[in-house]
């Protein structure tokens, strides 16, 4: 039986246990109230009897030679005697009958309270305890309005009063199965109807909001039913208020204790901690983070998956290619010592070129994949910035010369002591000169400025294009990516996507700017402790 069906069930014959036990006690209070009222009478006949008699033997015996009609007399007397009991032992009769139907009828009440109550248990809550303490204060407050109007006996009352009670006892009968519900899910705090009130509001302080008024608004209710009603009812509505307040008490400091469960499994993610869901407030939310990091995982796990099987397929093909460019590269060099013609000297050095090209690519490639993928971890060391950068000019400086390039320093001290990799940091460095020299203008200068901040050091390399930039910053970081699509000899498209690889290698950050014609590589170097 599905759970809907059962409820329905159950609420049927609740009524009907309602309907049965009322208009059954109203049978066996009446049929009561009858007995009383037909003794009294009773009494009262016997006696007015008795006294006729009296009188009328006396009058009889002082008169007995005057009236001869005693017999006559006495005849009828008897004769009205017979009649008064004949009727009374008819109308004893109507209410021994009326008596049983109202047995009958509080026995199927019980029945299916019974049934509706013990075998059709509440599963999931309808109103709740709390929600149940409400209802049966405010129907015992209106169920005492009504009962106290004894002056009036009109049919519209008397129709009120018996659906009063009616709706009260069913009232009654649905706490205690929601109560026996209640016990039977170890008094769970999610049966409570202002916990399933609040659960459904989209904003947590929407439901702090109705927490708190559950506990203050309910007596301010009370307030107003005392003001029409009678003292009578007074203890109880202050039990179901204070039933239904102690209730939202309680949620709201689950709802607490929820809200720091919940701050738990936060910390807990951002430490890598499994997170643990708990039924409770924050339920949904914590169900989500759990599959957010479960994601988390399984992509990290893919990445690193794939990050190794890419540095062991380029390892690999880079073990493959060394070896016959290594063997291109050492027969051309013998080749050159031949004597050769013109044009086969020309396609020799061609070759020799090609070969060293491709030699250079291979082993940026695999270096960029081995740091880029954690294999290889980096050597930190206290350097000095300044002689670093001028070490790297001086190493291309012959290449400078060649394109007519200057480069402007502008530094903010003659020595900037940091703690980085100086290996990856030059290789940073001679990457973006490397960059200057092959897209620069000719006969243009090339802008070097080191700048301190609060909190790291600031390297501005600048210089103006010799073609049209028709790109974005993110793009032309991309690995094989080249500003100059026309050009097919210079740059394999790795010096910008090396530089910010190693940079954030060792904890700085790399970002490309354009203005105009003007580009601006920015590396910034986290200071040192001392530095700050």
């Amino acid at each position: 039986m599905s759970l809907k069906r059962r409820n329905y069930i159950a609420l049927i014959l609740l009524f009907l246990a309602a309907l049965c036990w009322t208009f059954g006690q109203r049978m066996l209070t009446h049929d009561i109230a009858e007995d009383a009222n037909a003794g009294e009478s009773s009494s009262t006949t016997t006696g007015a009897h008795t006294s006729t008699v009296t009188q009328t033997s006396v009058t009889n015996t002082r008169d007995t030679a005057e009236n001869l009609g005693e017999g006559t007399t006495v005849e009828s007397t008897l004769s009205s005697t017979e009649f008064t009991q004949s009727n009374h032992v008819t109308e004893k009769t109507g209410y021994s009958t009326e008596r049983l139907f109202g047995y009958i009828l509080s026995f199927i009440s019980i029945v299916a309270a019974v049934i509706a109550i013990i075998v059709l248990y509440q599963k999931n809550p309808i109103c709740g305890p709390d929600g149940a303490g409400i209802i049966l204060a405010i129907l015992a407050t209106v169920y005492n309005i009504i009962f106290s109007l004894e002056s009036t006996q009109s049919s519209i009352i008397n129709i009120l009063r018996l659906i009063s009670g009616i709706v009260g006892t069913f009232a009654v009968l649905l706490s205690i199965r929601e109560l026996i519900g209640w016990i039977r899910a170890r008094f769970s705090l999610s049966w409570c109807l202002v916990h399933r009130i609040a659960k459904r509001c989209a904003t947590p302080q929407m439901s702090l909001l109705i927490f708190i008024g559950w506990i203050f608004l309910p007596w301010v209710v009370l307030a107003s039913f005392l003001g029409a009603s009678v003292s009578q009812v007074f203890w109880v509505c202050v039990l179901g208020y204070l039933t239904a307040s102690a209730f939202g008490f309680l949620c709201l400091w689950k709802y607490g204790t929820d809200l720091n469960h919940f701050k738990k499994q936060l910390d807990n993610y951002q430490q890598g901690k499994p997170i643990i869901v708990r039924d409770g407030a924050f339920s949904q939310t914590e169900a989500q983070l759990l599959d957010v990091q479960a994601q988390h995982e399984e992509a990290v796990r893919t990445a690193v998956a794939s990050e190794r099987f890419k540095v062991e397929l380029i390892s690999n093909v880079s073990h493959d290619l060394r070896t016959p460019l290594t063997s291109i590269l050492g027969y051309s060099e013998l080749l050159q010592k031949e004597s050769l013609s013109s044009e086969g000297q020309e396609q020799l050095r061609r070759l020799h070129q090609k070969a060293g090209y491709m030699n250079d690519l291979v082993e940026a490639l695999f270096e960029l994949t081995k740091v880029s993928s954690g294999v290889v971890e980096c050597k930190k060391d206290e350097i000095d910035l300044i002689r670093l950068l001028e070490q790297t000019i001086g190493l291309v400086d012959d290449q400078l010369v060649s394109t007519g390039l200057t480069v402007k320093r502008n530094y903010c001290a003659d020595s900037i002591s940091v703690i980085t990799d100086g290996a990856r940091m030059h290789q940073v460095f001679a990457n973006l000169l490397g960059n200057a020299i092959k897209y620069a203008l000719a006969g243009t200068r090339i802008y070097l400025e080191v700048k301190e901040t609060e909190m790291c050091y600031h390297v501005r390399m600048m210089n103006t294009a010799s073609y049209e930039m028709d790109f974005k910053p993110d793009e032309i970081m991309q690995r094989f990516a080249r500003g100059d699509k026309a050009r097919s000899t210079k740059g394999s498209g790795l010096g910008l996507a090396i530089a910010q690889t190693y940079t954030e290698s060792v904890g700085g950050s790399f970002r490309v700017i354009l203005d105009g014609d003007q580009f601006n590589a920015i590396v910034e170097l986290p200071k040192t402790e001392r530095n700050l």
